[in-house]
């Protein structure tokens, strides 16, 4: 679609409406072109000659600033197969498992008193990939604040905060969101089987992301629980930025899986 089709298409659902159209007024398949071409929704309308009312974000209830375990988990989902925009406008996370979306949902109304809203199938048809968002300034200044990193995770650096290591309770569903999303399950014989976590990294921030690793294994110590070493796997080449990922990976041992299994628990 061309910007001038865009423009065009954004002036006949203002007519439609009788007003401005807002951002979940229009096919997500619009917003996501005029975001693509024009660099934001406000410019295309700008362009259009539509009116643009610039909202105020009301404030969260003084419960959206307490650490708890529902905090911790929105974290880990978003450090994981989550999104914390760049310009903290919002975030979202992204699942196959509507099961997984639920929590999600449930954790962010429990922690910010906010209901976020779904999209169906946003990678097309063959994927069935669904995505939970919230579009909030002050939650994701929030977030980003106490560790969530924001933008592109494999070239940025981070770690798990230390108010989270420092509680088992945390730890414990931190580890269980990180493993949801990183993890897998795998037979290694015909009688055992593993589990291991898998993590990409920039090779300019390699480093980070072994120490990202460590912290991990510190988790699961804390439980008792006993890891193989890290090993790293051949990169591969970034087309959009034309950046090299390392692939980082450990496995829980044969002898703590069932500890892990009963104290952090398996969602897949």
């Amino acid at each position: 679609m061309r910007k001038y089709e865009i423009i065009n298409k954004l002036k006949e659902i203002a007519k439609k409406l009788n007003k401005s159209p807002g951002r979940r007024e229009i096919p997500f398949k619009l917003y996501r072109k005029c975001v693509k071409n024009f660099g934001s929704f406000n410019k295309v309308k700008s362009k259009a000659g539509l009116s643009i009312i610039k909202r105020k974000c009301d404030p969260l209830p003084k419960k959206s600033y307490k650490f708890t375990k529902d905090l911790v988990k929105i974290m880990s989902y978003l450090m994981f197969d989550g999104h914390l925009y760049k310009d903290l406008k919002g975030f979202y996370f992204s699942s196959k498992e509507v099961k997984s979306l639920k929590d999600f949902e449930r954790s962010i109304i429990k922690q910010f008193g906010i209901k976020p809203y779904y999209k169906y199938n946003t990678a097309g048809y063959r994927k069935q990939t669904h995505k939970v968002f919230m579009f909030n300034v002050k939650a994701s200044k929030f977030l980003n604040e106490i560790g969530v990193p924001k933008g592109d995770k494999m070239v940025t650096t981070f770690d798990i905060p230390n108010w989270i290591k420092e509680n088992k309770e945390f730890s414990k569903e931190y580890l269980k969101i990180a493993f949801y999303c990183e993890g897998c399950k795998y037979k290694a014989s015909k009688n055992s089987e593993r589990i291991q976590f898998n993590l990409n990294k920039s090779e300019e921030l390699l480093e980070d992301g072994l120490n990202f690793m460590k912290s991990l294994k510190y988790l699961l110590k804390n439980f008792d629980i006993e890891t193989t070493s890290i090993s790293l796997t051949k990169g591969n080449l970034r087309k959009r930025d034309g950046k090299t990922t390392k692939t980082m990976k450990f496995n829980i041992r044969a002898n703590s899986i069932n500890k892990f299994i009963n104290q952090i628990g398996w969602y897949k």
